[in-house]
């Protein structure tokens, strides 16, 4: 069976995205502008956190360069 590095690359971000939501704690709903970018940058850390552990090596996308 043959299976192009973007499905496997595709099917690990869809296999952690899938998981995050089991393993993100909820947060409550926020009461100032200040609280909810406290609360927007903790979910971001956890989302980072749980990305970082998907195993990508350097391999994976080819190497390009943009032409003008």
């Amino acid at each position: 069976m043959k299976v192009s590095r973007r499905k496997l690359l595709l099917a690990a971000a869809v296999t952690a995205s899938a998981q995050a939501p089991a393993q993100a704690p909820q947060t409550p709903a926020p009461q100032s502008t200040d609280a909810e970018l406290e609360a927007v940058k903790s979910q971001q850390h956890v989302r980072a956190q749980i990305i970082a552990r998907v195993p990508l090596p350097m391999t994976t996308e080819p190497a390009f360069h943009f032409k003008a």
